[in-house]
């Protein structure tokens, strides 16, 4: 649809101006997340951006907050997943930031980070809540000393960079792969 068909539509929540902005992010990189960029996208005005965000400024800052907890918190603070036992938690764990798609916006965020020390703490704050929660499983399957951090490190690494990485369009093989490093991990 071209930019000149979209409708004005009202009422766009924060949120929504939030999933436009790392989208925009992730497409465009930082510097393209601007207000009448994100109206434009949204088939709004700008004043419904003033409703929600102070200025750009706070925009930024509440884009962090939504990636941190849209992509990392909704997984680690869950409490169903507190509840599995270590071995089950961690494959649940896969498939669900696999299936969900949360690293879906880390690329753009570690770029962004590049260049802003504010997100370059940011990023690195949740990094540090991924690296914790899969260490508090490994912790809990047995290892100890740098057989628990080759463990925690490379299941976050892996697990950052598999989308932007290797193709997934074979997914019976993906599967079989996917139990293999869960093995890997877990023996």
């Amino acid at each position: 649809m071209k930019s000149a068909d979209v409708k004005k539509v009202k009422g766009i929540s924060k949120n929504q101006w939030l999933a436009k902005a790392l989208e925009l992010l992730e497409s465009s990189g930082f510097e393209a997340v601007k207000v009448e960029q994100l109206a434009k996208l949204l088939g709004t005005s700008r004043s419904g951006f003033y409703w929600h965000f102070k200025n750009r400024k706070d925009l930024l800052q509440h884009l962090l907050n939504y990636w941190a907890q849209e992509y990392t918190s909704i997984l680690i603070d869950d409490q169903d997943m507190t509840n599995l036992p270590a071995g089950r938690r961690l494959l649940a764990a896969m498939k669900i930031i696999r299936n969900e798609n949360l690293t879906k916006y880390d690329l753009a965020m570690i770029a962004w980070a590049k260049v802003d020390p504010q997100v370059h703490t940011a990023v690195r704050k949740v990094i540090q809540m991924r690296l914790d929660f899969s260490r508090e499983i490994f912790v809990k399957l047995g290892f100890t000393g740098d057989e628990l951090e080759m463990r925690v490190q490379l299941f976050t690494c892996y697990h950052t960079w598999e989308n932007a990485t290797f193709s997934t369009e074979d997914e019976e093989q993906y599967l079989r792969q996917q139990e293999l490093r869960y093995q890997m991990f877990i023996n």
